[in-house]
């Protein structure tokens, strides 16, 4: 196994294991919230998804069923070439996405 190979393996492994941490937590406070909240949450917790509009945000949540299918989604589309980063760039500049986060974080966890 050439340093490459372990270097992506390593970061697939990072990101499985905290996505399901995230989620899990999610789960175990807040069971009676729907399997589409339990998978944002753990979206908008990870860059560059966090600042992405509803539209990008929706269509990533309706590719996935599970918490592993959104893992995958995440380690496919987070490479630091993906257009993802240079929109969220963009958009953390023009557009009041930390407002949206900050609102669902709080409905989220208040109930």
């Amino acid at each position: 196994m050439g340093l490459t190979e372990f270097l992506s393996r390593r970061r697939e492994e990072k990101i499985n294991k905290t996505c399901l941490q995230i989620y899990n937590k999610a789960k175990k406070r807040r069971p009676h919230k729907s399997e589409r909240d339990l998978l944002k949450i753990v979206l908008l917790t990870k860059p560059p998804f966090d600042y992405q509009h509803d539209k990008v945000i929706d269509s990533l949540l309706d590719m996935c069923n599970n918490i592993s299918e959104l893992s995958k989604i995440i380690l496919d589309f987070s490479k630091p070439t993906d257009s993802l980063w240079q929109n969220r760039k963009r958009n953390l500049k023009f557009c009041n996405l930390k407002e949206r986060n900050k609102n669902f974080f709080l409905e989220f966890w208040s109930k």
